[in-house]
């Protein structure tokens, strides 16, 4: 078996609604949420938010502009990238990402190119990504 990498599109804060909606649209299609449960914030505090309804989540992250979560997806019929991710930043940022068969890294790095209209794409070859835009930004133009 290939291994998977994950790909990674930043999105600023002012697109991140419009590309939620794209993401799920063009890319979410047949997939599930992996966490029952979900509470915010996660691992430290106090919670504020609990619940076992991942759209609600996904409602209550978008009312806050600067947050850090994490929500993963998984669809084992899905051939080409059987696994998805979209991490908040605390920045405002958002990071979508998918697990994609090696032999489908171009196509899907231009796909997202294309669909979020972005050269702020990111392999991270088995390693999470930053954690913020800035460090995201300074990473690519490194390479």
């Amino acid at each position: 078996m290939e291994d998977i990498e994950d790909i990674y599109v930043a999105i600023e804060f002012p697109k991140r609604n419009e590309s939620i909606e794209t993401f799920t649209q063009n890319y979410l299609k047949g997939f599930k949420e992996t966490n029952g449960y979900y509470e915010y914030p996660r691992f430290r505090g106090e919670i504020e938010f609990e619940t076992d309804d991942y759209k609600l989540m996904l409602s209550y992250i978008l009312q806050k502009e600067k947050s850090r979560f994490c929500f993963y997806f998984e669809n084992e019929e899905n051939s080409e990238a059987p696994f998805a991710m979209m991490f908040f930043n605390e920045d405002g940022s958002l990071f979508l990402g998918l697990g994609v068969h090696e032999q489908f890294e171009s196509k899907y790095e231009q796909m997202l190119k294309n669909d979020f209209k972005s050269s702020l794409i990111m392999f991270c070859y088995n390693v999470m990504p930053p954690d913020n835009l800035a460090e995201f930004k300074s990473i690519i133009k490194g390479k």
